[in-house]
């Protein structure tokens, strides 16, 4: 009994240790150098939303973010080093729009864009803007539908080449309306606006950043955006769906994508770091300046995205049968 009482009496001087916490899994953080690709030239716009977010996604994961720019092929260059690199999230893919269009263009297709790789966050969408050569017979959207459905053939729309997303805007157009219109394809959306603001082409659906400059000191007309909603930038512009083509929607974005194979952790370590940068205010402030709608999503909801945009454009481009130029 004596014993008995000492061993009781030793438990209850002795200090209670707290239970241990379980194991949280470490969070995961990059061993060297993080890549972020673009696969399109310096100064456009996904560059321009690449850099202002690089210094933040530096911060956050300790290691050097180093911005490369690897362009050609409609994006394709740079989107396929990404597709072939190992999934252990060093290298991301700062995906655009041709990211996803451009390999549907190709036979074979350099990567599949839903197969080979994982999407982490949608981070903007870059508007589109619906404009017009200067002396064109409308001044509104209503009116420039009018006058293309009742002349069919006599009207051109440009872009900055075939497949581009210009282009693939007004494809949609016409596939949506019946409009019998002719593309007229440039070597970039700098050369077609200068024809459209002297005449010698009609319209065009383009990014709303490449035509800010003309908008703005009214050497082309502005008539509507393609976007679903209306913009804050450019409140009185109608959309083109709520205008004349309900359900019309045709946009740029840019949003981060890595391999397929890369693990979850990671994956959601990188979602986590972008939608941060975007929250910065400097990111805020200087992206909603260089015209982008920045969105910041969770990966499930980037994924959705790009499976109904693979969806959609693919059946634009096999519908016009639509192949890629170079």
């Amino acid at each position: 009994m004596t014993n008995r009482r000492q061993i009781l009496a030793a438990l209850a001087a002795t200090p209670v240790l707290a239970a241990p916490a379980l194991a949280q899994p470490a969070r995961w953080a990059p061993s060297r150098s993080v890549r972020l690709i673009v696969p399109f030239p310096a100064g456009g716009s996904p560059d321009v939303l690449t850099r202002l977010m690089a210094p933040h996604a530096q911060a956050a994961l300790g290691q050097n973010v180093v911005v490369e720019n690897r362009t050609g092929a409609g994006a394709t260059v740079g989107s396929n080093l990404v597709a072939r690199e190992a999934p252990d999230g060093h290298t991301i893919l700062a995906a655009v729009i041709s990211s996803l269009t451009a390999p549907l263009m190709m036979s074979p297709p350099p990567y599949d864009p839903v197969r080979d790789f994982r999407a982490l966050s949608m981070l903007a969408i870059t508007p589109t803007v619906l404009v017009t050569r200067p002396d064109f017979p409308a001044r509104t959207v209503q009116e420039w539908h009018q006058v293309i459905q009742r002349n069919p053939g006599r009207f051109t729309f440009a872009s900055g080449g075939v497949g581009n997303p210009a282009h693939l805007a007004g494809e949609l157009y016409r596939s949506m309306t019946g409009a019998n219109i002719t593309h007229v394809p440039f070597r970039g959306s700098a050369p077609a606006l200068v024809e459209l603001r002297a005449g010698r082409v009609d319209f065009s659906i383009l990014d709303l950043p490449s035509a800010a400059a003309m908008i703005a000191d009214r050497s082309v007309p502005a008539l509507a955006v393609g976007t679903a909603e209306r913009l804050p930038t450019l409140p009185d512009l109608p959309t083109i769906a709520e205008s004349v083509v309900p359900g019309f929607e045709a946009y740029s974005w840019v949003m981060w994508w890595v391999p397929a194979a890369t693990p979850d952790a990671v994956a959601a370590r990188l979602t986590e770091v972008a939608n941060e940068a975007l929250r910065q205010p400097d990111v805020q402030a200087r992206g909603a300046q260089a015209g982008f709608l920045l969105r910041g999503t969770d990966a499930a909801a980037a994924r959705a995205h790009v499976l109904a945009e693979n969806e959609k454009w693919g059946r634009i481009i096999r519908e016009r049968n639509i192949v890629f130029d170079g």
